[in-house]
């Protein structure tokens, strides 16, 4: 498994695009809200001294009032996260005028200890504080959704040891992800977050013993990619996107093909946006047996 990338900062990344697409279950099995809709929000909130928030969602439910939902996720204490979270109530009460709930899920490592209530004569604020540590990891595990499958990493294990959860956890997400070439982008996530509950070591090794339960050489959509490749040189599509994907699809053959000495080779690989190479590389990974016919492409 190739080294993630560290701080504070990355995990915050990766759990805004994990959540992306899975709001209306963050609400529901996180913050226990029932919803019949569930929009986002374009509020700004960057403040002179703050950050851009992290979600905010319109929340309608049968004949209930219309509330908006306000969450925070945090992978460390911050000692200023009560102002932080009055900051942003002032200011997304200013604009919308409905009522407004406001959480904070921490996904740190460390014991969360972070205040959230504030009072003061005449004044009562308070927002609610989430340990992700405290959700069931079966809320998450059993989902059949990628992105909720790594979320589960960071929930309550219940009586599993820590090897037989990361095995769990890695078989969930391969039969979720069957005849598809995104596993080692969730893989790399559940690397990052492996770090927050001391299971990185566990769970490089697992992933290294794990079989790929899908051929990608006779992979219909793979094989009419990299033909594709060989005609035209290039692929049609925004080019960002298809290089990032064509990456991910070298990682997958380099982890079957040559395990960890084949990804030490990706950081060279991330840094690649030629698409003509990038498709040489991936139509050599087919047949290559010696690891030093890639170095060679590189």
């Amino acid at each position: 498994m190739m080294e993630a990338p560290t701080g504070p900062g990355i995990y915050d990344k990766i759990i805004k695009e994990l959540l992306a697409n899975i709001e209306r279950p963050l609400i529901e099995k996180v913050l226990r809200i029932k919803a019949d809709k569930v929009s986002r929000l374009n509020v700004v909130t960057q403040l002179t001294d703050e950050r851009e928030a992290d979600f905010i969602l319109k929340v309608e439910s049968g004949n209930a009032p219309t509330f908006v939902v306000h969450t925070e996720v945090q992978s460390t204490n911050d000692a200023n996260m009560l102002a932080r979270m009055l900051r942003y109530f002032v200011h997304i009460y200013t604009l919308h005028k409905v009522i407004i709930k406001q959480y904070v899920i921490f996904i740190g490592k460390d014991k969360m200890k972070m205040d959230n209530v504030l009072e003061m004569p005449g004044i009562r604020y308070e927002y609610e504080l989430i340990d992700m540590r405290n959700i069931p990891c079966e809320q998450f595990l059993y989902s059949g959704v990628p992105q909720e499958i790594v979320l589960s990493i960071l929930c309550n294990r219940g009586d599993r040891d820590e090897r037989s959860f990361a095995r769990e956890i890695l078989a969930e997400l391969m039969k979720s992800l069957i005849g598809e070439l995104y596993l080692s982008m969730y893989i790399r996530e559940l690397d990052v977050f492996s770090k927050l509950r001391d299971m990185q070591k566990i769970m490089i090794e697992e992933v290294e013993q794990m079989p790929i339960v899908y051929d990608l050489e006779t992979d219909i959509r793979f094989m009419q990619g990299v033909q594709k490749g060989r005609e035209n040189g290039r692929v049609e599509g925004r080019v960002e996107g298809r290089v990032e994907a064509m990456q991910d699809t070298i990682e997958i053959l380099l982890r079957r093909k040559f395990g960890a000495d084949g990804l030490s080779l990706m950081p060279k690989i991330r840094m690649c946006e030629d698409e003509s190479r990038l498709y040489a590389i991936t139509d050599a990974l087919i047949t290559a047996e010696d690891i030093r016919e890639i170095e060679g492409l590189l």
